[in-house]
């Protein structure tokens, strides 16, 4: 609740006291009837303000500040809390403090089933918030886009940066923010971790770690079909160590993620989970290495029941957003040092392509619904840092889309993470945009923005996560920064699988059906030994090495190209009889 509209209903309430004190006075004293009627007329229009404002503040989502009191240091010989685990001690995982996280309900699942949760900070250091200085949790109704309640979490110490991201665990029960802030007693700087209750968003434990800060957060289902919660530390190329808890079980280590484990230094965090939830696909990156060569980036794939790594080498520079097709079958990876986007065969744990990202500097990545377009998010990391365009690339020829002007305009500033709507219907990308203090919601139909959700307390967002509720609180994450989870992987399979469908036949073509064979067959096949669709496309629209469409192509325009007028295509001959089969079928391609 806005500071000024609580001041106004106090300022009502104290108008009201007054005529009422007024209205005691007058009647022992005999004050005369016109002048009563006055001071009740006055005393009307003032609780009818009263209420008004009261109806207000009762409409704008509620927001509390959560007091947890001073975290002193704690002591050196402080003994282990039964929260400890050997893996923890191994990663250097700290319990900090511990609260009472029940009491009523901070929000309704039955009015809201299906909420978008968020982070909120200080902002960046260059774009700092005018109006917020502590870390918090929003939470958004996703059908309506309005904010539906925030907590921000004061915990009595000088606040030095803001959450980086937000996770929540798999059955809705757990958020996660981290955040670094400065001991009041001591002047220490401390890396904390906050676990809340999504239901009443009330602190639940709070974690430190001498080292790293918490970046992102990342819940999945593993193989065994446990709930995991992944949090991952580090920042920029210097990532992990991470953590697995067992969101059930008081959310205690599991495994401790470090370099002892994967074997290399780890590059930016941002791991995902292959869709049968076995393995982690984590960043490397050989920093000390920039100066010799230029691909030092690379993925582990780590198999969680195995413990075995396999190591993608060359994958860019600074490979940063991850994310896997629904079949398990590819994963995309971004580099954010040279804008590229790189595509890995998990089969055979090889790249198989690369491709420009389509704007400067992306950090995120997201795929549609039907996997035929990759979404990238221009942020300009390793740049100006602050971008706010989305790039989009065609799966189908592994480039940048042509069939629209490119980049989409967002109007954010440091845009990172775009999570996929749990609705097909909706066909809607929620964006991050840290400099300007807001979820953009992107329409992937009309590639326009459909809405802008300002952050409660005008403070910076990153990343979130999509989770629906039952009446009783319990609940399933839908997809969060490691991508869409089982329930929307299985609707994404079923689009994918659609959209691979052959098209339609085409009607029967007028004309000679011998010129066509003969068009077509030196079109796929013949023409300078590769065939004009190596450039052009089996479908004649275009798109690789920049080729147009050309389907509808007149003889001439054929003819012009292939006799000088286009000098990446003078090693192409064709005679007359050719050219005029080769124009036949590009006609019949552009039915």
């Amino acid at each position: 609740m806005g500071s000024m509209s609580k001041k106004k209903v106090l300022l009502a309430g104290v108008a009201i006291l007054a005529l009422l004190a007024t209205l005691a006075a007058a009647c022992s004293k005999g004050v005369p009837q016109a002048d009563l009627d006055a001071a009740k007329a006055q005393l009307a229009a003032k609780e009818q303000e009263a209420a008004q404002l009261r109806a207000q503040l009762s409409a704008m989502g509620p927001s509390s500040v959560v007091q947890a009191g001073q975290l002193q240091p704690p002591s050196a010989q402080a003994k282990p809390t039964g929260w400890d685990t050997s893996e923890s001690v191994r990663g250097g995982l700290r319990l900090l403090a511990t609260y009472d996280s029940d009491g009523p309900n901070a929000w309704d699942p039955v009015a809201h089933p299906l909420v978008y949760m968020t982070s909120e900070g200080m902002g960046y250091g260059t774009r700092p918030s005018q109006t917020n200085k502590l870390p918090g949790v929003q939470v958004i109704d996703a059908t309506t886009k309005k904010v539906v309640t925030s907590a921000l979490f004061d915990l009595g110490n000088e606040v030095l940066s803001q959450p980086h991201g937000l996770g929540v665990s798999p059955d809705g029960k757990w958020v996660y923010i981290g955040f670094s802030g400065r001991v009041a007693a001591t002047k220490e700087t401390r890396n904390l971790i906050l676990i809340v209750n999504a239901r009443t968003l009330k602190l639940d434990k709070v974690l430190t770690h001498p080292l790293q800060r918490l970046h992102h957060i990342l819940g999945f289902t593993d193989w065994a079909g446990k709930d995991r919660v992944l949090l991952e530390l580090g920042f920029g190329s210097n990532g992990g160590p991470h953590f697995l808890l067992d969101p059930k079980d008081d959310n205690k280590v599991l495994r401790a993620i470090t370099v002892e484990n994967i074997k290399y230094p780890m590059g930016h965090p941002y791991v995902t989970p292959d869709p049968t939830g076995k393995f982690l696909y984590v960043s490397l990156e050989l920093a000390a290495w920039r100066d010799e060569i230029g691909e030092i980036g690379g993925i582990a794939k780590y198999n969680l029941e195995t413990g075995e790594v396999t190591v993608i080498p060359g994958v860019g520079a600074h490979p940063i957003g991850t994310t896997t097709t629904a079949d398990g079958k590819f994963t995309y990876v971004v580099d954010g040092e040279d804008s590229l986007v790189y595509k890995i065969d998990n089969a055979t744990n090889k790249i198989v392509g690369h491709t420009s990202a389509g704007v400067a500097g992306p950090y995120g990545l997201r795929l549609g619904w039907d996997e035929t377009k990759i979404y990238t998010m221009g942020k300009g990391e390793g740049s100006h840092n602050t971008g706010g365009v989305v790039g989009v690339i065609d799966t189908k020829t592994f480039s940048p889309a042509r069939d629209f002007n490119q980049p989409i305009q967002t109007g954010g500033a440091i845009i990172d993470h775009a999570i996929l709507h749990p609705d097909p219907k909706v066909n809607e990308l929620w964006i991050s945009s840290a400099g300007t203090w807001e979820t953009i919601v992107l329409d992937l139909n009309t590639k326009e923005v459909k809405a802008r959700i300002p952050s409660p307390h005008g403070g910076d967002t990153h990343s979130g996560a999509f989770v629906r509720y039952n009446p009783d609180f319990t609940g399933e994450l839908m997809a969060d920064h490691g991508g869409p989870k089982a329930t929307m992987l299985k609707t994404e399979a079923a689009m994918v699988a659609a959209a691979a469908q052959p098209a339609t036949a085409k009607p029967p073509a007028p004309g000679n059906t011998d010129t066509l064979a003969a068009g077509k067959l030196i079109f796929e096949k013949t023409a300078g030994g590769v065939g004009c669709a190596s450039c052009h496309g089996l479908d004649g629209k275009g798109g690789k090495s920049g080729a147009p469409d050309i389907r509808g192509a007149s003889e001439a325009k054929v003819r012009t190209a292939v006799t000088g007028g286009v000098l990446a295509m003078s090693f192409i001959k064709l005679g007359d009889s050719d050219i005029t089969a080769v124009a036949a079928y590009l006609k019949y391609l552009n039915q």
